[in-house]
């Protein structure tokens, strides 16, 4: 591999804002759950890292040291400067009410590796819009073949693999992504076989399974538009 594809290689956070996204820029059904799912993936790799646990369904701050990603430590910092115990859910929620631009930070980043742009848009200069189309379509385009390859094909998939299909089954982005495949029934069936954790047979799984549970009930609760 040479240095111009290591640019390439995306982080867990900006492959779930890149799939959110359709191929003309535009989040669509996607812009509001998404804030939500992003805040569950942040919260999966923080447990991940070791610097968060979840204990009776409460977030216990494990390690405070900072992980080096500026948008995992803005939420670590939030959950490490609370007094008040919260559940999995509360906090999902008060991470996205609190605004951290979390989303516009990991949008900046694909636009800063030219993987999207940026456009403005105004209607009669008081409504504005932003879209953010593609400019590697190929890098989208194998993403997309390698989750299909793996589901489709029974691969293995990886604990980062499978909490990527849970934020995408949860936040409308499946027929987004793979409306358009040859086999995109079974690939939906098998998402939501997958992705119904009746018996979890790791520890990481029964975690992904709280974490599902928590941004369903999160993007339920909620029925106005936040940002992050």
């Amino acid at each position: 591999m040479d240095k111009s594809e290591k640019k390439m290689e995306l982080t867990f956070l900006q492959k779930i804002v890149l799939l959110a996204l359709d191929d003309k820029g535009w989040f669509g059904t996607a812009e509001h759950k998404i804030k939500f799912g992003l805040t569950g993936a942040i919260l999966f790799e923080l447990q991940q890292k070791g610097r968060i646990g979840f204990v009776n369904d409460e977030v216990v701050v494990i390690d405070p040291k900072s992980t080096g990603n500026v948008v995992l430590d803005r939420v670590l910092n939030l959950i490490k400067s609370s007094k008040k115990s919260r559940s999995l859910r509360s906090w999902i929620q008060r991470i996205v009410y609190k605004k951290l631009l979390l989303r516009k930070t990991i949008l900046k980043q694909l636009i800063q590796n030219q993987i999207i742009a940026k456009e403005e848009y105004s209607l009669m200069m008081v409504f504005y819009q932003t879209k953010f189309p593609l400019v590697n379509m190929d890098l989208k385009r194998k993403l997309q073949e390698d989750i299909y390859e793996k589901i489709v094909s029974d691969k293995n998939l990886t604990d980062e693999d499978v909490m990527l299909l849970v934020v995408m089954n949860n936040c409308k982005m499946v027929r987004k992504n793979f409306g358009g495949f040859i086999h995109y029934l079974k690939l939906r069936g098998k998402i939501n076989e997958i992705t119904q954790f009746k018996k979890p047979k790791t520890e990481t799984e029964a975690v992904i399974r709280l974490l599902q549970t928590a941004i369903s009930r999160a993007v339920m609760a909620s029925n106005v538009s936040l940002h992050i």
